[in-house]
């Protein structure tokens, strides 16, 4: 709240809600899928696996190049951070694993935001 009692709208802010929203649909996307697979219905599941699979891949190369882009990236832990969660990322898409993806995003996710306060 700002001195006026009003709540500052900022770029920031509306940049955290669309990307809170897309990380929350790929967890639905893979959710879904694995609801839909339980079913015996294996074509429409393989389809929400494959829209949270990119969902994740999607998510996370907009973290990396937000990344490079604003903070350098250059810091030690900065970098082992992307290659271990980019490592999970590919773990998650060779065996065909949305929940890899989505732990590599919200890991990636957590370390990007973690300084965010204003």
């Amino acid at each position: 709240m700002d001195a006026q009692g009003n709540f500052p709208i900022t770029r920031t802010l509306i940049a955290l809600l669309a990307f809170a929203v897309a990380l929350f649909n790929q967890a639905l996307f893979w959710l879904l899928a694995v609801l839909i697979h339980g079913q015996g219905r294996p074509v429409p599941a393989g389809r929400f696996l494959v829209a949270s699979l990119g969902l994740g891949v999607a998510l996370w190369l907009i973290l990396l190049v937000l990344q490079f882009r604003f903070t350098g990236a250059g810091r030690r832990n900065d970098s082992l951070i992307m290659f271990f969660t980019g490592t999970l990322l590919i773990a998650g898409l060779i065996v065909t694993s949305p929940g890899f993806a989505l732990a590599a995003t919200v890991a990636f996710t957590a370390w990007a935001t973690r300084g965010l306060k204003k």
